[in-house]
């Protein structure tokens, strides 16, 4: 099988989904080549390098996400080498801007099988972007992605949430719709033991007997970090929070921690790459979200043993407290945007230690069933042989 990715939404979660299929499959002799941007964020150069290393043929084109006719239509033009490969099986789209230009080309001049993949629907939330821009006219990306679904064998939807979205705005039949859920390999996560838990507290300043709640990621209106800290605020003036990420809210949310009162109690450390120790040194983990398709940060926590809180954000149930065969509950769901439940359920946990450690070994055993990364490879290809399938009965 040979597979084409395209990407130009290579930040965060996006990212290390594309890094995580395209290294999976070159493990298990598919041929890859990836067509994608680094614009977003130049660190995508060094996954880039690795796929090369890895095997697959690797084409950078300066995608951007604001719509550009111009841009795009030059952008467009650049892939055609690359889709009019007749040995290509399957084209596999990411997110919006590639989603339009990589099915848009490959349903003009190419053979093979087309999959895609959304990463969440803007449409669903308040016209933004995965980093909280502003994506335009509302009606005319639904009527696009509507449009696209009409020419897409498969599309892989992260969550069984984000697949119901889907069908909310009719962007592809049911029949055609698919559930792989994002993965992770646990064992980074499950590796550091207290030592380095306590080192990581006392490296940031953290009284290592503080409370301390904490979340991971971009540092974008989508995380919420901002509706933690309210939380936080509310609760005990003995609790720490922790927030890992950047981006550019950061000196937006160390002036709010100021006016609450909680600058000497917040800790952002900035983007880590090693941040298995950051997870294990938290009390709960929080992930205070406005919108997600399936938190890799919620996953990460988990696989370090953490009780978590989570808005009713796409995903967390189905991860947290969803029916698993008999693991329990690894966590708690409040509704979006109600800082009070935030604060109310991060209270509860802080205070009786024995449900935390239940909640951490329900989330560790849930993360092994259902939220590996070799599962979340083995899936994609199975969808990408029923999308070939699906494209010799219609073409």
């Amino acid at each position: 099988m040979r597979v084409l990715e395209v990407m130009e939404c290579t930040i965060g979660g996006t990212r290390r989904h594309l890094r995580d299929v395209v290294l999976g499959m070159r493990a298990r002799g598919v041929e890859v080549d990836v067509v994608c941007a680094a614009e977003r964020e130049p660190k995508m150069r060094a996954d880039m390098e690795r796929f090369a290393a890895a095997g697959a043929s690797v084409h950078e084109i300066p995608m951007v996400r604001r719509i550009s006719p111009a841009t795009d239509f030059r952008h467009a033009l650049r892939m055609l080498p690359r889709i009019l490969d007749r040995r290509l099986d399957v084209v596999h789209t990411h997110s919006s801007k590639a989603g339009a230009l990589g099915r848009g080309v490959a349903t003009c001049i190419s053979g093979a099988a087309r999959v895609h993949t959304p990463h969440t629907f803007a449409a669903a939330f308040d016209g933004k972007g995965q980093g909280g821009e502003e994506i335009g006219n509302k009606s005319l990306v639904i009527r696009t992605e509507q449009l696209l679904g009409r020419v897409t064998d498969a599309m892989i939807h992260v969550s069984a949430d984000e697949l119901e979205q889907g069908q909310t705005f009719g962007v592809i039949a049911r029949p055609r719709a698919h559930v792989v859920h994002n993965g992770i390999d646990p064992a980074p996560f499950e590796a550091p033991g207290d030592d380095e838990a306590r080192a990581f507290r006392t490296q940031l300043g953290i009284p290592l007997g503080a409370p301390l709640v904490g979340t991971v990621g971009l540092l974008n209106d989508a995380k919420g970090h901002d509706l933690l800290l309210e939380a936080v605020a509310g609760m005990a003036d003995d609790v720490h929070v922790l927030i890992v990420g950047h981006g550019e809210l950061e000196s937006t949310l160390r002036a709010q921690a100021e006016t609450l009162g909680l600058a000497a109690r917040l800790h952002m450390p900035g983007w880590l790459d090693d941040v298995a120790a950051g997870y294990r040194a938290l009390d709960v983990f929080a992930l205070p979200s406005r919108w997600e398709g399936l938190s890799y940060a919620l996953l990460e926590a988990m696989a370090a043993g953490r009780a978590c809180v989570s808005t009713d954000v796409n995903g967390s149930r189905e991860a947290l407290v969803a029916e698993l065969d008999d693991c329990g509950a690894a966590g708690a769901i409040v509704p979006c945007g109600e800082v009070d439940a935030l604060a109310e359920q991060l209270t509860r946990l802080l205070g009786d230690e024995s449900t935390r450690a239940a909640m951490g070994t329900a989330a560790r055993e849930r993360v092994h069933r259902a939220f590996t990364v070799d599962r979340m490879v083995e899936r994609t290809l199975d969808v990408f042989a029923t999308a070939g399938a699906v494209h010799e009965e219609t073409a």
